[in-house]
């Protein structure tokens, strides 16, 4: 034998056997062939590709070895492996197997391919601040690299900026070349890998830890027994294993030295000190180490073909390794690993093994590509059973517990099978996906129509992970065999990966990216055809499109309602963002499109291609092609806008720089003329702001995107070698300094901030991956807003749209004409229908509006009635405003102030208000809703300046196009300018110049833009973008010619010719934070207000003193030349000197009839100090004795619902969300008494003789007081939904409460308040109740506008309506019925009018809107009526009130004021 086979060794204990070269070359030279097992007969190079050999199981049974030492067979050991010499069983049972047919699997086939080649990094050499030694100074770009005019680097220009970074969230999961890599840890926790981050993800809190050691893609990853400890493999040129702890995310130890070109495949031992691993190398090295003591304790050639995976099995401690056409069980013995082939023997054939577990009773399980898993004896190499077609392709990973043995595989299917392999029941993937869809119902992790293919699976208790190869982590409720149907959630989600059947490789990148304008929310755009759309609040993908090509770009309109695509096929598609209509789709291109962007405006949007081409399309003209842009010699890589929107540049493939004059699309030839040209972005890879960031010898695209912050401080970008670098903004020297990041795979394609720089999103084009940074200033840290300041900031801004009258949009319909002009309608009214059970002699008046309500079969007029002929006229009675109770202070500030005449103007509701203090009267600016001429405002009021006069003032309002007013406080009837066109949304803050001829002010659009004006001809001076982030305050120094602006994480420092803005330096002396207002003591001096309560002084705009936490939070300032008053949310008045070296004098607010004492304004006149609060009281203080008196009174934050008029006095009580009930007094203006009800109140009503008040709670709680003293007398609590109407009957003996759960409870008032009935009927909530005169018959209408009748006490229902047409009611406050038919507008629906009342006289009846108007009719009010219209609300009017004597009408809102109305002829 030796003779013939002299050549043949078994090769380190592979326990394979083959013929020697001479021998095998011999033999097919002459075409000799060897038999196969069923005798057919094979050609020489055949054999040579399938031969494999085995031991026989009587030869397997007596080499056997396992860890600790068994005896192992004599032999020489070669090279750390295991010979053998004992040729004696070559051709024993299973020595020659056949190799399985299992077909071509396109992701096996190219994750066998793949090698992981890195390009290598270059030098980025030293710092330089000259920017002639720099890269692109030896790139064409050169001769456009020109600095702005007069511009000179900053010293610390090269120096590291002050922002950083930190890894917020990871949108991704590698699947696509890797299985087995998804754990619970002993937390819970779901462990897996990322791009190259180790992820910690807590489902209860929805946030991920992150480990951030390796600097390459992570390609394995292993569990420690104990659960806690995980071990993570990386590629790489000298790839490194890193052990970690999941619950703290530190390293706790690193592996690196053996391994190359990757670590494919970890696992550890059963006691967790030994950790097996895989290489990439050519011979797929195997090694074991001990982890703790860093040292390989052994190691040895795997095999020539590709090994997939390593697992060590619990029960005997052998390792077993499988891979394509190899399963190989391996022992350690004294150093040396010894590996035996798996034996097929008949049951089976040599098969690519893919997956690899452990059964309870010891032996192996391995899952195949073809489907198959086969079972392996235990402690043994022979192969004891074969389960042929559990699934329909690969089968990627196996998991088993004591009672289950569950298989993914590549058809999606998830089998929960018997130890026995019998399958109990199946997850179907493909369903899965099916079900889970956006708030649209479109799905949201469905790509090109395929079934998920599953690459790794993990059980723990009742809960089951299924990683997908589309980068999805499913999570699923298994507690029944059919509750993961219902119960599942994605963990997480990313980029799917796609095989290039050409060159059978991975084939998919990821490279587009946008930010929303205004939203928290990104886009990416992938190879994978799909667009997915990401909240950044939520941390989740909410939307994903699918598209017809590879997308390679993505951009938002400004507006953000559309997205465009740019595709590598050369199209590109815009769609809607709110609904995913395509709006066009173009091609002009052939190459790909790598950019696209809209202009500031909207108006263009400029694509560039890899054909060298910019095209300009014309968003107003159907997005037809208006030009070309023709000179680049490479392909387009970025493009961006000035802020004008009339150029555009452009960087190529080959560093070129060029300029463009849009819309004639003409190259500008003279580089040096675009120098001062403000850019609304900068993307742009090559330029003179970033001619920093490139490495002195770069080679290449080593820098593939880059972003500037918002706020322009910094410069973000993304490298091709994996890190995500931070260079200070502009990086006009030779090479910066930087921070970076690692985390990515190599190949970091964008980068993008989002619209408030708080975060930063990166891409990885082959990690598939989106990052979410949280950027955040060094000395800034995280800050936690108190909850006036988070009211003011956040919810005050979303609170502008969602009430603000002038944003109620309602879709119109043109219904005809009149005398030319379209007549419009609401589109929802037209598809109303009449009710179909109006009964004969019904009361409703023709084209009456109740027609369509539900009460219409409830509509009778009285017997004998007839109309009065001047029935449809107005009425004779107006209504003259004479006083406002309230103040609005909750979401503005510093908008108290003296006039030069001592009078103090403030704002509430819609209302400028001037009050004399001498008369207790006020002056109102206010609208006339009759006129069209502009008289005043008609939406909130959210600021006011004072000019340098004393006696003229600026109001600033909420609205979709707000106005600036300018009015004097002497002659308040008519405004002397309004300024509106510019600042959207609201006009949060504004200011007058020193010289009182400009007006700066600030508005809530999305980038918080500031205007100036000159007023008095209403000219707009200039205008800029002023901070993502809300802008509290705008103040213009009494002293210079600059302004300052302060909000949240924000304070700048404005220039006025030119209108620019510099950041405030703080010098480490203080932290950026949220700065809440401003005072000027003197020249070149400022004093800022801070979230945390301090108080900063600038000199210039450097921070010079910082007096820490003078307050909780520092609300007001003001400064005279000698003094600096501030106040606080404790309600604490502080007087410090110019330095603010020393307190003079502290002074606390405080006052019975106050609810609070947050200072929000503060003004000095003389030895008079005003100060606002933000509960709505206004003080005034005498600086010389300090003692202060209240002024002014109205209810805090929340909406005023409750009202009721005296039956005999003229005193009115309310009730409202500030939890507080409020008794006033009409003759002397003023608050008489005020309790805390500790529970927001909803509705109130006086007893019949004004000694006891009912109040009924939003909890369902009903409360009766002593109208003197406001003590408790009674309390209930029947309900659990508000009480939204009290009701006493005109005798006084019984109280009716209509809940918003549909009833009605009676209730005796002599008889401790029992309950005598319940009305019970009404299908929505109870809003209006009214008494019969003789307290018999209850009438009740609810939310959906049905009327109905009720006996008192017992609450029987009146089945005929009819048979209550001649009731006499006592009072009448219903919104519907046959009295008040004509209060409701044209096509009107009955949501228009909220509240009612009737006057005492019976000849007048006021209404109240949800638009802010009072209005008056005649009684009966007839369809058709005319009405008498008031404006001084800003939103809705939820009550109205005559007085006893009719003399006085009040009206309260949802604007936290009571309006006070005079009736006068």
């Amino acid at each position: 034998r030796r003779g013939l086979l002299g050549d043949a060794r078994c090769g380190r204990g592979e326990g394979r056997v083959g013929y020697g070269p001479r021998v095998a070359g011999v033999m097919s030279m002459f075409g000799f062939s060897k038999k196969k097992n069923d005798g057919s007969v094979k050609s020489g190079s055949e054999s040579r590709k399938a031969l494999s050999t085995g031991r026989s199981s009587k030869s397997l049974a007596r080499n056997s070895t396992a860890l600790g030492g068994s005896r192992v067979s004599s032999g020489r050991r070669r090279n750390g492996g295991y010979d053998e010499t004992d040729y004696g069983e070559l051709f024993d049972e299973g020595a020659l197997e056949t190799n399985a047919e299992e077909g071509y699997d396109s992701d096996t086939e190219a994750e066998v391919g793949e090698k992981y080649v890195r390009r290598p990094r270059p030098v980025e050499g030293p710092v330089e601040r000259a920017t002639d030694g720099g890269f692109l100074h030896r790139q064409p770009c050169a001769p456009s690299l020109i600095p702005p005019t007069g511009h000179h680097p900053a010293a610390n220009a090269q120096s590291k900026p002050t922002h950083e970074l930190q890894l917020d969230f990871v949108y991704g999961y590698r699947a696509h070349d890797t299985r087995h890599n998804l754990h619970y840890n002993a937390d819970g926790s779901i462990v897996y890998p990322a791009a190259g981050v180790g992820v910690c993800y807590d489902s209860n809190e929805h946030a991920q830890r992150f480990f951030t050691a390796h600097t390459d893609s992570i390609l394995c990853l292993a569990m420690h027994p104990d659960g806690e400890i995980v071990a993570t493999g990386q590629a790489g040129k000298d790839p490194s294993i890193c052990v970690w702890s999941s619950t703290t995310c530190e390293l706790l130890a690193e592996l690196k030295g053996f391994h190359q070109r990757a670590v494919v495949s970890l696992s550890f031992d059963g006691s967790g000190r030994f950790l097996v691993s895989i290489g990439l190398d050519d011979d797929h090295s195997i090694a074991v180490h001990d982890w703790q003591t860093r040292r390989m304790l052994a190691s040895s050639k795997g095999d020539g073909n590709r090994i997939f995976n390593a697992e060590y099995n619990p029960h005997d401690g052998r390792i077993v390794t499988g891979g394509v056409k190899h399963i190989k069980f391996w022992v350690m013995e004294g150093g040396y690993l010894i590996g035996r082939r798996g034996v097929y023997g008949k049951i089976g054939a040599a098969s690519t093994i893919l997956s690899i577990a452990f059964h309870p009773d010891g032996s192996t399980l391995t899952g195949t590509q073809s489907g198959t898993i086969y079972q392996w004896a235990v402690g043994g190499e022979q192969c004891l059973q074969k389960y042929e077609a559990l699934h329909q392709g690969p089968v990627h990973d196996i998991f088993v517990n004591d009672e289950y043995v569950v298989t993914g595989g590549k058809d999606g299917k998830v089998h929960f099978m018997t130890h026995y392999f019998e399958i109990a029941f199946t997850v179907d993937m493909g369903r899965v996906v099916e079900t889970i869809t956006d708030s649209q119902g479109k799905p949201l992790c469905c790509y090109d129509g395929k079934t998920p293919c599953v690459k790794a699976i993990c059980l723990q208790g009742t809960s089951l992970l299924v990683g997908t190869k589309g980068s999805e982590i499913f999570e699923f409720d298994m507690s029944t065999e059919t509750s993961w149907r219902v119960n599942r959630r994605i963990v997480t989600q990313g980029h799917a990966s796609c095989v290039d059947e050409k060159t059978r490789s991975q084939s998919c990148e990821l490279k587009g990216l946008t930010t929303h304008p205004f939203l928290p929310q990104f886009v990416t755009a992938g190879d994978d055809k799909t667009l997915r759309v990401v909240d950044m609040y939520q941390r989740r993908q909410i939307a994903v499109r699918n598209v017809s090509s590879k997308a390679r770009s993505a951009t938002y309109s400004p507006d953000g309602d559309f997205i465009a695509c740019g595709f590598q096929g050369g199209g590109f598609i815009v769609f809607e963002t709110a609904t995913g209509n395509e709006v066009c789709a173009k091609k002009h291109r052939r190459e790909t499109i790598s950019c696209l962007r809209f202009s500031p405006d909207g108006r263009w949007l400029a694509v560039g291609s890899h054909d060298n081409f910019v095209d300009m399309y014309d968003t107003r003209r159907s997005y037809k092609r208006s030009g070309v842009c023709k000179g680049h010699s490479s392909y387009v890589t970025h493009l961006d806008w000035s802020e004008d929107g009339r150029f555009l540049q452009s960087n190529s493939g080959d560093y070129e720089l060029l300029f463009w004059e849009v819309p004639k699309c003409q190259p500008v030839r003279f580089p040096s003329s675009m120098k001062d040209t403000r850019w609304d972005s900068w993307t742009c890879a090559v330029g003179w702001p970033v001619q920093g960031i490139w490495p002195k010898h770069a080679a290449g695209a080593d820098v593939n995107a880059t972003d500037r912050s918002k706020d322009g401080e910094v410069c973000a970008v993304a490298d091709d070698h994996g890190l995500v670098k931070l260079f200070r903004y502009p990086s006009d020297v030779g090479r910066g300094e930087y921070r970076g990041y690692l985390g990515h795979a190599p190949g970091v394609s964008n980068v993008c901030f989002s619209h408030n720089d708080e975060f930063l999103i990166t891409t990885g084009a082959n990690d598939r991956c989106a990052f979410q940074w949280r950027h955040y200033e060094t000395d800034e840290g995280d800050e936690e807003m108190t909850s006036e300041v988070e009211e003011e900031c956040l919810t005050a801004v979303e609170d502008y749209e969602d009430f603000a009258v002038s944003n109620q949009v309602v879709k119109m319909v043109v219904v005809g004409k009149s005398g030319g002009i379209p007549v419009y309608a609401p589109a929802d009214a037209l598809d109303a229908k009449p009710h179909p059970e109006i009964p004969e002699g019904s009361g409703l008046d023709p084209g009456s509006r109740l027609a369509f309500l539900p009460c219409a079969p409830s509509i009778f007029a009285p017997d004998g009635y007839l109309r009065e002929p001047d029935a449809l006229a107005p009425c004779m009675e107006a209504a003259e405003l004479e006083f406002a109770h309230g103040y609005r202070a909750h979401d503005t500030r510093d908008n108290v102030f003296y006039t030069a005449r001592g009078e103090v103007v403030y704002h509430t509701a819609a209302l400028g208000v001037v009050y004399d203090r001498e008369t207790n009267t006020q002056r109102f600016l206010t609208d006339t809703p009759t006129t069209e001429t502009v008289t005043g405002h008609c939406d909130d009021i959210l600021c006011v300046a004072r000019h340098p006069t004393g006696s003229i003032f600026a109001t600033g309002e909420v609205g979709r196009n707000p106005k600036v007013l300018v009015w004097s406080s002497d002659d308040t009837k008519k405004p002397l300018v309004s300024l509106q066109g510019f600042l959207k949304k609201a006009v949060v803050s504004c200011t007058f110049s020193r010289d009182g001829a400009l007006l700066c002010a600030v508005g809530a659009d999305h980038n918080h833009s500031l205007v100036v004006y000159r007023w008095q001809t209403g000219t707009m001076l200039a205008s800029s973008k002023g901070s993502p982030e809300k802008i509290v305050s705008v103040n213009w120094s009494p002293f210079q010619d600059y302004v300052v602006t302060c909000g949240i994480k924000h304070l700048a420092f404005w220039s006025t010719s030119p209108f620019e803005s510099r950041k405030a330096v703080l010098n480490k002396k203080g932290k950026m934070q949220t700065m809440l207002c401003v005072c000027f003591p003197g020249p070149d001096t400022t004093v800022v207000g801070t979230q945390d309560g301090s108080l900063y002084l600038f000199k210039g705009y450097q921070l010079a003193t910082n007096m820490r936490r003078c307050h909780s939070v520092t609300h007001a300032v003001f400064a005279t030349r000698d003094t600096i008053v501030s106040g606080g949310k404790e309600g604490s008045v502080k007087f410090w000197t110019i330095d603010l070296m020393q307190c003079l004098k502290e002074v606390s607010l405080s006052h019975p009839h106050a609810n609070g004492s947050c200072i929000k304004s503060l003004d000095l006149a003389n030895s008079m100090l005003l100060i606002g609060t933000r509960s709505g009281e206004i003080y005034e203080m005498d600086t010389t004795s300090y003692s202060h008196t209240l002024l002014l009174q109205g209810h805090g934050y929340g909406t005023i619902w409750g009202l009721a008029t005296h039956p005999s006095e003229h005193q009115f009580v309310t009730v409202g969300d500030d939890c507080t009930v409020r008794v006033w007094d009409l003759g002397s203006r003023r608050m008489l008494l005020v309790r805390d009800l500790g529970a927001r109140g909803r509705s109130v009503a006086y007893h019949p003789d004004g000694s006891q008040i009912a109040v009924g709670l939003a909890g369902g709680g009903l409360v009766v007081l002593s109208a003197d003293s406001l003590d408790t007398m009674h309390a209930k609590k029947d309900r659990e939904e508000p009480i939204h109407e009290v009701k006493f009957s005109p005798n006084g003996a019984y109280l009716a409460a209509g809940s918003h759960d549909n009833h009605v409870d009676i209730y005796d008032v002599n008889k401790q308040f029992g309950r005598t009935g319940v009305c019970k009927g009404h299908a929505s909530f109870v809003r209006h109740l009214d008494w019969s005169s003789d307290s018999t018959i209850l009438q009740s209408v609810s939310g959906d506008f049905d009327a109905m009748f009720w006996e008192a006490p017992g609450g029987k229902q009146i089945a005929f309506s009819a048979d209550a047409r001649n009731v006499d009611w006592g009072t009448w406050t219903s919104v519907v019925g046959w009295p008040v038919q004509g209060i409701l507008p044209k096509y009107s629906m009955g949501t228009d009018v909220l509240s009612c009342d009737r006057s005492r006289t019976r000849t007048i009846v006021a209404t109240g809107d949800a638009f802010g108007c009072l209005k008056l009719f005649q009684y009966p009010a007839h369809k058709g009526a005319a009405a008498r219209v008031f404006g001084g609300h800003s939103s809705k009017v939820t009550n109205v009130r005559f007085t006893f004597d009719d003399m006085y009408v009040i009206t309260v809102g949802a604007d936290m004021t009571v309006m006070q109305w005079r009736l006068v002829l």
